[in-house]
């Protein structure tokens, strides 16, 4: 079974019913997060700020959507990069305020569930080039499991770094 070497998260554990619930209940809790007057600090040279990790996951969520819609129209697409470091190197997130990306994760989780609950069984089967964590041949149920990793994976690292800084 394929899993995150860093979380140990396994894609495959995620029953399809769980997607939209676990994201969206993730994402509440990156948003509550950012009430903590630390989250737009960074721990550590190299490790990125809660704030940071929030503008990743809402960019994921919404990036994700519509990456579900080009699969269901597109046969077997393959996907841009989001450039996630990049995006952060830019300073792209430097002007965010932590009440602003608090509402747009949740509106943004709450987006992505709802078009993520409306697919079939088979549309969740539909083949997408995806080049994370390797370049593969995935589905669009793997791509919501995925999802669901990011949201997971980066709420732990939001928490580590409240932990670091209490």
């Amino acid at each position: 079974m394929e899993s995150c070497e860093i979380c140990g998260f396994a894609w495959d554990a995620v029953p399809t019913g769980d997607v939209a619930t676990r994201v969206a209940d993730g994402a509440e809790e990156v948003a509550a997060l950012l009430a903590d007057p630390h989250a737009g600090q960074r721990p550590s040279v190299g490790r990125w700020s809660g704030l940071e990790y929030a503008c990743h996951v809402r960019d994921v969520l919404l990036h994700v959507r519509d990456r579900l819609v080009i699969g269901l129209v597109e046969d077997d697409p393959t996907f841009k990069p989001l450039y996630r470091d990049e995006r952060v190197d830019l300073g792209l997130y430097h002007d965010d305020t932590a009440e602003v990306v608090a509402t747009e994760v949740r509106v943004a989780a709450a987006l992505f569930a709802r078009t993520f609950d409306r697919l079939s069984v088979e549309q969740l089967r539909r083949p997408v080039q995806y080049a994370y964590p390797a370049p593969a041949t995935r589905t669009l149920l793997w791509m919501g499991q995925q999802v669901v990793h990011e949201v997971e994976h980066h709420l732990a690292d939001m928490r580590d770094n409240a932990r670091r800084a209490g």
